[in-house]
């Protein structure tokens, strides 16, 4: 498979030998070029499939496996509240390290297969944790809870930095007209890890010969999935190059560009005789010329040189440039963060709420009562709302696409917001599973605009703010660290639901209460929605 600059190379070979030919001769080249960038994106985006899918492991698995290795039920939401926290600090702090990575195997990749590793190691010792830990002291569950309980803690940290790292990872491949289109996909493939991992779930491996293989229904369904996510992950790895980041310019060659710099862009500048560069050689320009101003404690200007930045540790330098965030990123954050706290609630107690509220079951009944079975029953039927809305938000994200050309961004993520607070509000007043797994369904919609929106918007921030506008206060900024800035908001947002909305239910008594909280959060989100900035249209 060629090269993006062999692929340029291939181009410029073919208007030479035609340099009088007329714009549908160049048009045509063009449109070939596009059509390789997108499938070049969807190979990049397989990368989310594996991503996904060891993410989605801990919601379907993480308790049933710390019960078998007689783990507290009060203790099992303990390591997601640990992994939380930590990525909430750790994730900035790697994405910005990847920003400024200069290793010859690329910005992303070796972070992407490094935490790739982790989560996949750290995954396997949980769900074979049990059985090592009664091999090495028989009898005892001791170890056994030490391994799950660990692991359980480091792969959901390096599974949420994975995440932002594989997004930053296309995102980086993608122009500026192919931004919707890169998370677009991204959100669209990692629906499909989520419906593949649980659709091997729901299989019963019980009377086949793996169930002996492996030892265990979920031993199954991980081993399974891993084997599939491993080759994915894979395959978008080795298929493109991808060019180190350089902060020194280098003029040898004009394909040595950093990886910011997208093919559309390379052809484009071939097209139009252009000397544009890509984001990060422009940075490097404007380091030398360009000057951050902050106060400094006696209240006197301090210039904040490009040197200076790149000396400092990555640690304070990614404390730097969040305080220093700009208010158009902050509003981004802000209704990102609205939408998580909305869909976080959601998926949390959906299906308490299916099986407490509509089914009237009781979880604490005894095992063979009638509470309890109508409780399991609630549990069961409302997890096909949950497929609903991951069904829902993969369709979203290619109907996104197409809309994201003739409508505002803003307007379609206040839209995706309206859609699931009404929904919401519905399944609360209604009192019929099936009313209420149609609601369900439409969290897809909330869910695709959080997932994929203010990424597209945040890369013509990017695009405008940096190539364009060469504005200071967005100097020293690259996709890791905002992409890991916007999904701190995901980790903010499970923190304030899991202290919080567990309380209020308990309180109230009612899972409605946390139905009712996602619906007054979907609302909020949909009217900080018509705050975010919008790009002039002529940049865009």
């Amino acid at each position: 498979m060629l090269s993006d600059s062999e692929s340029v190379q291939e181009i410029v070979h073919l208007i030479n030998q035609d340099p009088n030919g007329d714009e549908n001769n160049a048009s045509k080249l063009k449109t070939r070029y596009n059509k390789a960038s997108v499938l070049k994106l969807v190979i990049l985006s397989l990368s989310a499939f594996g991503a996904e899918f060891l993410y989605i492991f801990f919601d379907m698995y993480a308790i049933p496996l710390q019960l078998k290795a007689d783990i507290p039920i009060a203790l099992s939401t303990i390591p997601n509240l640990i992994a939380t926290v930590t990525g909430l600090f750790l994730t900035p702090v790697i994405s910005n390290m990847s920003d400024r990575c200069s290793l010859p195997l690329g910005r992303r990749r070796p972070f992407l297969i490094v935490l790739f590793i982790i989560t996949m190691t750290c995954n396997t010792i949980v769900t074979f944790g049990r059985t090592i830990g009664l091999n090495l002291s028989p009898g005892n569950y001791f170890i056994s809870q030490i391994l799950i309980f660990t692991g359980l803690c480091i792969a959901m940290t390096s599974g949420t930095t994975l995440l932002t790292i594989v997004r930053a990872y296309v995102m980086d491949s993608a122009s500026i007209d192919l931004q919707v289109l890169a998370n677009s996909l991204l959100t669209c493939i990692s629906s499909f890890g989520v419906i593949t991992s649980t659709t091997l779930a729901g299989i019963n491996w019980r009377n086949t010969t793996l169930i002996k293989v492996f030892g265990g229904q979920i031993r199954v369904t991980f081993s399974l999935s891993s084997m599939i996510s491993i080759l994915i992950t894979f395959i978008s790895i080795i298929c493109y190059r991808e060019i180190p980041y350089s902060k020194e310019k280098n003029d040898e060659t004009a394909d040595d560009i950093s990886s910011n710099t997208s093919e559309t862009d390379e052809i484009e500048m071939l097209f139009v005789d252009s000397n544009a560069k890509g984001i990060n050689q422009q940075i490097d320009e404007m380091y030398d010329n360009n000057e951050i101003r902050t106060q400094s404690s006696e209240n006197k200007s301090k210039v904040i040189t490009s040197d200076e930045i790149h000396s400092w540790n990555s640690i304070y330098q990614t404390y730097y440039l969040a305080k220093t965030m700009p208010k158009e990123l902050f509003n981004l954050w802000i209704t990102s963060a609205f939408g998580w706290l909305s869909f976080i609630a959601f998926t949390m107690f959906y299906t308490n709420f299916v099986a407490e509220s509509i089914y009237h079951g009781n979880p604490i009944a005894a095992e063979n009562s009638t509470a309890f079975i109508y409780y399991r029953r609630g549990v069961m039927n409302g997890s096909w709302g949950l497929m609903g809305y991951t069904t829902a938000s993969a369709i979203y994200s290619l109907l996104i696409i197409r809309l994201a050309k003739y409508i505002d961004m803003r307007y379609m993520i206040a839209a995706g917001y309206l859609i699931t607070c009404a929904a919401t509000a519905v399944m609360c007043l209604a009192n019929h599973i099936v009313m209420a797994n149609i609601m369900a369904a439409l969290q897809g919609f909330g869910y695709a605009s959080v997932f994929n929106l203010p990424f597209a918007i945040l890369a013509s921030y990017h695009n405008y703010f940096i190539k364009e506008k060469e504005d200071k206060r967005w100097t020293f900024r690259e996709y890791g660290l905002d992409i890991s800035i916007i999904f701190t908001s995901m980790n903010i947002g499970t923190i304030i639901d899991c202290l919080f909305l567990g309380l209020l239910v308990s309180v109230t008594k009612t899972n409605r209460t946390a139905m009712i909280c996602s619906c007054i959060f979907s609302g909020l989100g949909c009217i900080s929605a018509f705050f975010i900035y919008k790009v002039p249209d002529v940049h865009v």
